[in-house]
């Protein structure tokens, strides 16, 4: 048979790939442009969730209703709502980790920076001389403890999510590198590579009593921000997504009963990092099982466009304030609680009035801040602090 031979301005032929995994991760240039119609729904949603589970953590560690109905109740609902930050954590991995993207990591650190820059550096100062006003001359926090706070990453109860996702970004396009060479079952591996350790972390963490610090904070959430992208189209039929919902329920009732059970054990209550919360922690086994079937509710109940137009509008503007939104409302949640109207004393009620404490004061707490957002981010100078 005659060969051929190569011209040098010849080209070979593009070689085929070796396996199925070694396939093209997004092969349809269009994908790319597709909107996640999840990702308003997650947002929305879950930034109601953190008030309501923000509500209920005003009350869970009250020694006066320890373990009776009312703390059951907190319990139960506080539990229900701890899906909403690993849904944040994966929904920023779907939609900024496509390996595809045509941008240069000068370009995605520079709008990454102004989207988060300015927030980060105001909501930290601002909540640092909140403590220092509010909290410090009640015996909530001293000085040591607001300096302690800043330099784990948390200078307040919420801005952790912040520093957190501040370090997801700076190793995106790293990230970006690997999922762009690595194979499916590489990717799968690291993400449960990554989330096990996290996981183990995490117990021994509620143990020892030992915390990350602010460089490091962001670390344990490489592995839901790895897969929020591996499952971002991950679709699935009705009786999976019924499996989801089951397993969606099945984790919010062992996350409440097996922390009720620790803290009766123990006899006492403790934040984490402690033995009595350890499951409520992000990564506890219970969380990442809540969080996986949470996330593929969301995928598969909004996989489609809204179907009238006027709702795509309002959705996607309500949407938009939900980080302005996260990061202003524990001030909300503070003047509640000064002046008696938190979750368990409603306009001066006693706490048998739970039940209607915990929506009422949610929604005290988030229709301000939803208003005060807005407002913010009408204001050309001072609406980069929304984020």
């Amino acid at each position: 048979m005659t060969q051929i031979a190569r011209t040098p301005n010849s080209s070979p032929k593009p070689r085929p790939p070796l396996s199925g995994d070694l396939a093209p991760l997004s092969p349809d240039p269009h994908v790319l442009q597709r909107r996640r119609h999840y990702g308003d729904p997650v947002r929305i949603l879950g930034t109601m969730a953190v008030v309501v589970n923000h509500v209920c953590d005003m009350y869970l560690g009250n020694s006066d209703i320890m373990l009776n109905g009312t703390w059951w109740t907190l319990n139960f609902v506080d539990a229900a709502m701890r899906w909403a930050v690993p849904a944040y954590i994966m929904l920023s991995g779907a939609l900024l980790l496509s390996p595809e993207r045509n941008q240069t990591p000068q370009t995605f650190y520079k709008k990454r920076l102004a989207r988060i820059g300015v927030p980060l550096v105001f909501w930290t100062a601002f909540f640092i001389w909140f403590s220092f006003r509010f909290r410090v001359p009640r015996g909530w926090d001293t000085p040591m403890d607001i300096w302690r706070n800043l330099a784990q990453g948390k200078p307040y109860t919420h801005l952790h999510f912040i520093f957190r996702i501040a370090g997801l970004y700076a190793f995106t396009p790293i990230f970006r590198i690997f999922l762009r060479h690595a194979s499916r079952t590489m990717q799968i591996s690291a993400v449960v590579l990554c989330l096990a350790l996290a996981c183990g972390d995490s117990m021994l963490g509620a143990v020892y009593k030992g915390e990350l610090s602010v460089f490091m904070r962001f670390l344990p959430f490489v592995g839901y921000y790895l897969l929020g992208y591996l499952l971002r189209e991950a679709y699935v039929s009705r009786r999976g997504l019924l499996c989801c919902w089951v397993g969606f329920l099945a984790s919010i009732a062992a996350l409440a009963g097996v922390t009720g059970w620790l803290i009766a054990r123990q006899g006492t209550f403790q934040w984490y990092p402690s033995v009595q919360m350890m499951f409520y922690d992000f990564l506890s086994p219970i969380r990442i099982v809540m969080a996986i079937c949470g996330w593929l509710i969301f995928v598969n109940t909004f996989r489609h466009p809204y179907p009238w137009k006027h709702g795509r509008s309002v959705v996607y503007w309500w949407a938009s304030a939900t980080l302005g939104l996260y990061l202003v409302h524990p001030a909300f949640r503070e003047i509640l609680y000064f002046r008696g109207l938190d979750a368990l004393h409603p306009f001066g009620g006693d706490y048998t009035n739970v039940w209607l404490g915990i929506p009422v004061s949610a929604l005290l707490i988030y229709v301000p801040s939803l208003i005060v957002t807005l407002i913010i981010m009408r204001i050309p100078v001072v609406r980069r602090i929304a984020g």
